[in-house]
């Protein structure tokens, strides 16, 4: 008797095993591909539904959920380097000449005499001359002895001491991987540094004249320009004060430059800048018969290619 019950139980275990896998063959063969399926002719007047609009990608970041991603992203060319150029204007009544230049077509460079003011190269147009240079301006202060006021450098060769008291070396120009205007405090002595000079003081800083300027000793003036990107000028005032070269500076008398930065170089019977033939707009030369040697010069050399 427990055999057949045992016999019983097993049948239907094998039963529903079997029938299962019945229906589970049934549900597998009733699944049609699409290419399967067989659709006839529309009905008339049958009107097929209106597609949705179907919403564009969202990508984060641009303005506007469901906005459209372009193509490309049309990324802004850079400027074309600035041509050099001679520029004669006049601001807030002082009369201004820039020689306009870019660092991707020209550099800047120190010479210094080693003996003092008296020896060498006395004026900026010997010194460009004997320097194979383009241009040439008045650098930096020197002292009653002919001794530099602050820090220069010149290929490398540190010349001065690092002046950090005076306001005519509260500035510097310093010619590393790429050329700077910048506060001496933000300068460092580990900087592999080519060419440097110290001056002062800053005209203008972001665009805005300096406060507190003198604004009584008007007289001729050397100055260097930069719109804190490739685009530099040296520059030369007939006669102002430093409040007032600043201001008229600060106004932004040169469409092609905008002046960013800008600071004062030696002036008074220092100020000499002298440009070659060769540089468009050539020659100039503002030097006159009451100037005296100075120490050092900025020069300009078209970039080596």
């Amino acid at each position: 008797m427990a055999t057949q019950h045992r016999n019983g139980r097993q049948f239907l275990a094998f039963f529903s095993l079997l029938l299962s896998g019945l229906i589970l063959a049934g549900c597998y063969s009733s699944r049609l591909e699409p290419e399967q399926i067989s659709v006839g002719p529309p009905p008339e007047n049958f009107t097929p539904p209106a597609r949705l609009p179907q919403p564009s990608p969202f990508i984060p970041g641009l303005s506007g959920e469901g906005q459209a991603l372009p193509l490309f992203f049309n990324e802004q060319a850079p400027r074309a380097p600035l041509p050099a150029s001679i520029e004669k204007v006049s601001s807030r009544g002082l009369d201004l000449t820039f020689l306009l230049f870019d660092e991707r077509s020209y550099h800047l460079s120190v010479a210094d005499k080693k003996e003092g003011p008296d020896t060498e190269w006395p004026t900026a147009e010997a010194a460009a001359m004997a320097h194979g240079a383009l241009a040439a301006i008045n650098a930096s202060f020197f002292d009653p002895e002919g001794d530099p006021l602050g820090l220069v450098i010149e290929n490398g060769r540190r010349i001065g001491k690092w002046n950090s008291n005076s306001s005519l070396t509260s500035g510097v120009f310093a010619m590393e991987k790429r050329p700077r205007l910048l506060r001496r405090q933000h300068w460092r002595s580990f900087s592999p540094t080519r060419h440097l000079i110290q001056a002062g003081p800053f005209l203008v800083e972001n665009g805005i004249a300096v406060g507190g300027l003198e604004n009584q000793k008007r007289s001729p003036r050397s100055f260097l320009v930069w719109d804190g990107g490739s685009r530099w000028a040296l520059g030369y005032a007939d006669k102002a004060s430093l409040a007032e070269l600043a201001t008229a500076l600060a106004a932004q008398p040169v469409t092609q430059l905008d002046i960013t930065t800008a600071l004062n170089l030696d002036g008074g019977r220092s100020s000499d800048l002298w440009v070659s033939a060769e540089m468009p707009g050539g020659p100039l030369n503002t030097r006159t018969l009451w100037n005296r040697p100075v120490r050092n010069y900025l020069l300009l050399h078209r970039q080596s290619r």
